[in-house]
């Protein structure tokens, strides 16, 4: 059995030049017997967190809070340059949180299709395909937890999915969606989501951190074979 937690980045409308111009799906696949030891390695980590900094564990750990609070107040008491060193921290560490979890990426640009597509339900397909690819050369099942998102929509697409001439078989129940701050991983998803953001398009604000080479730093756990003729296997639209 694997787990497939999935985040995303960037916003699922028409790009009108004011919004993102992309669509990234990210997802951390783990292996069932791994679920425990890796959670217990995060809490360990958010242990060392408070410890240093006095942010509590029950605190969302989100990514682009991280490096600009907004919502997150007890961020806005730690100095910037500490809370961009937990943000390389937590990510460099992923491949010791989970040494036998991969990464499936999806990374639409808008640009270069049609502004009548339905970029989320593209992306979703891409992201459910490769994971139910990943699950039948393991002869194993799955489930997907998702960030929260449109639930019925997920739904619905998924459903369709397993009626379709090449079904989806592997893939057990409905995408269940929770609320990031609920769920360690899919918060470690959200900084997987976030740095290939910064990769794919990197702003110059962050920049100076060298953000944009944070995703490099995952090489390892990336599933490759997901799209061999990308480097780091992206699915690319």
């Amino acid at each position: 059995m694997h787990f497939l937690y999935v985040d995303e980045s960037g916003d699922p409308g028409r790009y009108n030049g004011s919004n993102t111009p992309h669509f990234i799906l990210n997802g951390l696949v783990i292996p069932e017997e791994e679920w425990a030891a890796g959670l217990a390695r995060m809490l360990a980590f958010r242990e060392g967190v408070k410890q240093a900094t006095g942010l509590p564990k029950k605190v969302e750990f989100h990514s682009s809070e991280l490096i600009r609070p907004h919502k997150l107040d007890a961020y806005k008491q730690i100095h910037k340059s500490v809370r961009v060193r937990l943000l390389r921290d937590f990510v460099g560490l992923m491949p010791t949180f989970f040494p036998k979890a991969r990464i499936l990426s999806v990374c639409l640009d808008k640009q270069q299709l049609t502004a009548e597509t339905n970029y989320q339900e593209i992306a979703w397909r891409l992201l459910l395909r490769g994971f139910d690819a990943f699950l039948k050369s393991q002869n194993q099942l799955g489930l997907v937890v998702s960030d929260d998102t449109n639930e019925t929509a997920l739904r619905l697409l998924f459903r369709s999915m397993r009626k379709e001439s090449r079904p989806i078989i592997a893939i057990l129940e409905d995408v269940v969606c929770r609320q990031s701050i609920h769920s360690y991983y899919v918060q470690a998803v959200d900084a997987i989501a976030f740095c290939l953001y910064q990769q794919e398009y990197p702003k110059g604000s962050t920049r100076k951190f060298n953000l944009h080479q944070l995703f490099k730093t995952l090489d390892t756990m990336l599933l490759k074979t997901a799209a061999p003729a990308d480097p780091q296997g992206i699915i690319r639209a």
